[in-house]
């Protein structure tokens, strides 16, 4: 696991938080976490696809304005996945279950848009705490699991699963 503060200039970075939580961005409700917390009414939360089985899934104007920034200072080759979760505040922490993004051997990065008190959690028990602009990068065969935010309205992270 190797994480890396600041990844972004602070325009770029301004720009991508900016598309990401203003009010008319397409975030679509999921009924649960994958996998699913089990007997929770609290385990939603909205996504937004870019990328999905290889293909784009997203208008050109998001993709590059909010994946490409990442991916391209990431020096990717192949982008299997790329998703924008937004997590509600529930008032309390919600944690899926440990898992992992995909059963092949692959690269994760996860992108942190804002400050918050949520987190990405390893089962290893190391923490990738919700830092705006910060970025954790680590290989899909390493189980992990979210945990959502109780001090902010939302928050938003980038997934990309990519070789």
């Amino acid at each position: 696991m190797k994480v890396i503060n600041n990844f972004l200039s602070e325009d770029i970075f301004n720009n991508v938080k900016n598309l990401l939580e203003d009010s008319r961005f397409p975030y679509y409700y999921q009924s649960s976490f994958l996998p699913v917390v089990k007997n929770n009414n609290c385990d939603y939360f909205f996504c937004h696809t870019l990328f999905r089985d290889n293909k784009q899934t997203s208008e050109d104007v998001l993709v590059q304005n909010i994946l490409y920034p990442i991916t391209n200072k990431l020096k990717v080759k192949t982008i299997i996945r790329a998703k924008v979760n937004l997590y509600t505040n529930q008032h309390k922490h919600i944690e899926s279950d440990y898992h992992v993004d995909t059963e092949d051997n692959v690269n994760i990065a996860i992108f942190s848009v804002g400050n918050n008190n949520g987190w990405t959690e390893f089962e290893t028990g190391e923490k990738f705490l919700s830092k705006e602009n910060s970025i954790v990068l680590f290989n899909s065969k390493i189980k992990h699991k979210a945990v959502t935010q109780t001090d902010t309205k939302i928050r938003i992270n980038i997934n990309i699963n990519y070789e």
